[in-house]
């Protein structure tokens, strides 16, 4: 992976740093104002507290968090989504991180309407860049609301995003974008990334321009998948742009359920028991309902990861006898696994352990409700896919 001058983390490592700290204010609630002043706050802390580990990235766009209840300046919010871009000089030449954040645990409005809303798909509506070889490309009503809201959201100086990272390359040639964000943020990123350059009519003149998505869920249908591909290919082996963390695609933890979800439903069987034989087997039978009643929902429509690269992060050290240790389990797999596989935990401990733990509060106050559910359905009640026409 090529370094950044006077720096030990790659460039790779230091977009995905970025990615991460989009999420740092997505378990507090306060103005949007002060929610933005947090992102910004923490990605100077995590420049200074790196220097000369990572390039001198500042924020030249946002940070801009929204929240579907309104903006008004003196009410306290969730951020349904945070967004901002930050820009650097690295190997000499200008480059830009467009960093936007994930699932805030704390947001039903987050998990209802930008990540289960997945029954119904929807044509892709910002158009195919100049590219006649994927006839209908459709994405989930979900990634679609979530684009829509980033693509609404103005800097009061600057604008929005998609102006702005035109703009960015016309005044910066040789540059490089870099479109990144984790979980939602991973299904978000490649397709603002592809919207942006739709709405552009194409690639930007004399710009490299790339994603880092990590642990996102499926977008859409096998069309848009090829859309995608098409102007963000997965990068050659050997290549600069590839090694263990590659632009352009998804890194998958083979152990977390989210980047499975939709295209291949299976929450069975990624994990090791080491605890209660009986526990294991409830828990089986429990997540094969929820496949099943899935599938069934979702089995009219076709859902195709984009490229994903894998790797399977060690097990935890946990015996789960419970649904504590077993959402545990996958709250681990989800969050930590990343920043320890991509090398920066060092970087991120603070922003990894605070993300842990909202997100296993949320999952476990779920998990109630979906165990109640799941156990209210039996297997012959839950409709078998329907087939592909």
């Amino acid at each position: 992976m090529p370094q950044t001058p006077a720096t030990s983390l790659t460039l790779q490592q230091q977009a995905f740093c970025l990615s991460w700290l989009s999420n740092a204010a997505s378990d507090k609630v306060d103005t949007l104002a002060n929610l933005e002043a947090h992102v910004r706050q923490s990605v100077q802390a995590f420049t200074a507290d790196n220097a000369g580990r990572v390039a001198d990235w500042s924020i030249a766009w946002g940070p801009v968090a929204s929240s579907h209840e309104g903006a008004d300046p003196t009410a306290l919010y969730y951020a349904d989504n945070m967004l901002y871009a930050a820009s650097a000089s690295v190997n000499g030449a200008p480059c830009l991180v467009v960093a936007m954040a994930g699932t805030n645990e704390d947001d039903a409005y987050d998990w209802l309407a930008e990540d289960f809303s997945i029954v119904r798909q929807i044509d892709w509506p910002y158009g195919n860049g100049g590219f006649d070889g994927a006839a209908t490309p459709k994405i989930s009503h979900a990634t679609a609301t979530g684009v829509a809201d980033l693509l609404a959201m103005k800097d009061p100086k600057a604008g929005g995003i998609q102006a702005f990272v035109g703009d960015w390359t016309k005044a910066n040639p040789g540059g490089t974008v870099i479109f990144t964000g984790h979980s939602l943020g991973g299904a978000l990123s490649p397709s603002l990334a592809m919207a942006t350059v739709s709405q552009n009519g194409g690639p930007f003149a004399d710009t490299t321009l790339l994603t880092l998505p990590s642990a996102g869920p499926t977008p859409g249908n096998p069309d848009f998948a090829a859309l995608y591909t098409h102007f963000f290919p997965t990068p050659a082996p050997g290549s600069a742009n590839a090694g263990p963390v590659p632009f352009n695609t998804d890194l998958v933890n083979v152990h977390d359920v989210v980047p499975t979800a939709w295209n291949d439903v299976k929450l069975t069987g990624f994990f090791t028991n080491t605890g209660d034989l009986a526990f294991k087997l409830a828990m089986d039978a429990l997540l094969a309902s929820l496949d099943g009643l899935a599938h069934g929902l979702i089995g009219f429509n076709t859902y195709q990861p984009i490229a994903h690269q894998t790797f399977a992060a060690d097990p935890p050290d946990v015996d789960y006898n419970s649904l504590q240790g077993y959402f545990g389990l996958i709250v681990a797999n989800h969050l930590a696994a990343y920043p320890t596989y991509v090398g920066v935990d060092d970087a991120l401990t603070e922003t990894t352990a605070a993300m842990s733990r909202a997100t296993l509060r949320q999952v476990q106050t779920h998990a109630k409700r979906l165990t109640a559910a799941a156990q209210a359905q039996s297997p012959a009640q839950i409709p078998a896919p329907a087939q592909a026409s």
